[in-house]
């Protein structure tokens, strides 16, 4: 394996080597490169893939339950029990950036998830430059505006998240709620005025963030449950300004859910963004477009 790395060297030294080998071999015949690989899914005893810019390309081998185990043990740093609580939460948090989801067979008392079956792992990228629209969207000369981007799973919320964040942290002091290890690439922030709390409960870190970072703007990722939406009405209401996203096709399949529709009612964001990117001969452009709804405009 020569040239340039496929995949992060944290994460190459954690899959199995039949797999980096299909790997490297489906580069060398032109079918991924490193730029475009999204997501890894291993399977034990089952066909597994990789996703290539929206395609999914089957990979010519399977793994044992043996080497799937000996992947998440090293994902896992050697000590799965110390992931417990995520694993049971359906994924692990690696390192730089990568979130590894976990399928596997819950215990009938909840306190443990056995058998794991496969693992889809995301595969972050610094792509710097796609935030532009929402960066003149959410600044104004004296205000912040709070947005929620919205988007069906996989068309590219965190990356443009963690583009937009590393652009404010260049001037402003940005605290970043990152759950699951997703937003943070060390590399990507190296030179920013950003705090970034990992692996805090969304509510508790933007609790946390609120009362002690003193942040110009908050930004988090795929809000959901109604914790969140509490503590995000009151940091608004203390007059920090937050960024998030969420999973939806439409506005109105946004507003749908209970939660988000409290916050809209309450006037949280000032507009909600529906990003998507062209898709050419299958494959997604990484220019996003910006479908944006002013919160005066919704009915």
């Amino acid at each position: 394996m020569t040239g340039q790395p496929l995949l992060p060297s944290s994460l190459e030294a954690c899959l199995p080597e039949r797999v980096m080998a299909e790997l490297y071999e489906l580069s060398r015949g032109g079918r991924v490169c490193a730029q475009d690989i999204n997501e890894i899914r291993l399977r034990a005893a089952r066909p597994m893939s990789v996703t290539c810019r929206g395609r999914n390309i089957a990979l010519a081998l399977t793994l044992l339950p043996s080497e799937l185990d000996d992947c998440v043990t090293r994902l896992c740093h050697g000590s799965v029990y110390a992931h417990g609580d995520t694993i049971r939460a359906g994924y692990i948090r690696a390192d730089g950036g990568v979130r590894v989801g976990v399928c596997g067979t819950l215990a009938a008392d909840g306190r443990a998830v056995s058998e794991i079956t496969s693992l889809n792992i995301r595969v972050p990228h610094m792509i710097r430059g796609v935030c532009d629209r929402v960066l003149a969207l959410c600044t104004e000369p004296t205000r912040i505006r709070s947005l929620l981007i919205y988007s069906p799973p996989g068309v590219g919320k965190t990356t443009l998240l963690r583009d937009l964040a590393a652009r404010l942290g260049t001037e402003r002091r940005v605290a970043i709620i990152d759950t699951r290890g997703e937003l943070y690439i060390e590399q990507m922030f190296a030179d920013t005025l950003c705090d970034v709390l990992v692996g805090y409960p969304r509510a508790q870190g933007i609790e946390i963030a609120t009362r002690t970072l003193s942040p110009e703007v908050l930004i988090c990722d795929e809000l959901g449950d109604a914790d969140e939406a509490r503590q995000i009405l009151a940091t608004v209401s203390a007059g920090v300004p937050i960024i998030a996203s969420a999973h939806a096709s439409t506005v109105g399949e946004l507003l749908a859910r209970p939660n988000i529709r409290m916050l809209h009612e309450s006037r949280v964001f000032s507009g909600y963004v529906g990003i998507s990117r062209e898709s050419i001969n299958g494959r997604l452009t990484r220019s996003f477009c910006c479908d944006f709804t002013e919160w005066e405009d919704i009915a």
